[in-house]
């Protein structure tokens, strides 16, 4: 037995249609993306600031180099002054967002900076895992997935977030 299917309608109408929806929602939703990168970016750097993450404390040698200073994360401030928000491209119906370390951005003495991102999480020979993109992500996805809950209840209840 064999079944046919026919395709018929008005689909220039429904392409309009869809392409409205798409000039509504597209600002909806890189409003909502730039919104959660941005409480990503300020998550990491609250845990960085209060040092409220359990941490492997650094060694006494570190600490001496350090001048006595205790603080994970912090030496020079160039880490934290330089984790960033920024898009990564710009499709023609979208953006893509990278919150963390860029990969061409290097350390005043020349480590690639998303290298030195990857050691501190993930610890080296020589040092322990600290954590800080994993233990973030987990506190703040819960909160985008709700925010975006919302922002597509509101959409599909019919109302726009400008109201």
């Amino acid at each position: 037995m064999t079944m046919r299917m026919s395709k018929f309608g008005d689909w220039t109408r429904a392409g309009m249609i869809l392409q409205g929806l798409n000039v509504k929602l597209q600002p909806l939703f890189t409003a909502q993306l730039e919104e959660d990168g941005n409480l990503v970016l300020n998550t990491l750097l609250g845990h960085i600031e209060s040092q409220d993450l359990p941490w492997v404390p650094l060694s006494e040698k570190t600490v001496e180099l350090k001048g006595g200073d205790t603080t994970i994360y912090v030496d020079t401030g160039f880490l934290r002054d330089n984790l960033q928000v920024r898009r990564v491209r710009a499709p023609k119906d979208g953006i893509t967002l990278f919150v963390g370390a860029s990969a061409w951005k290097r350390t005043p003495n020349g480590v690639k900076f998303s290298d030195l991102m990857i050691w501190l999480e993930y610890g080296t020979d020589s040092s322990p895992p600290r954590p800080l993109i994993r233990p973030t992500w987990s506190e703040v996805e819960p909160i985008i997935k709700a925010n975006w809950r919302e922002l597509l209840s509101e959409l599909v209840k019919g109302r726009d977030s400008d109201e």
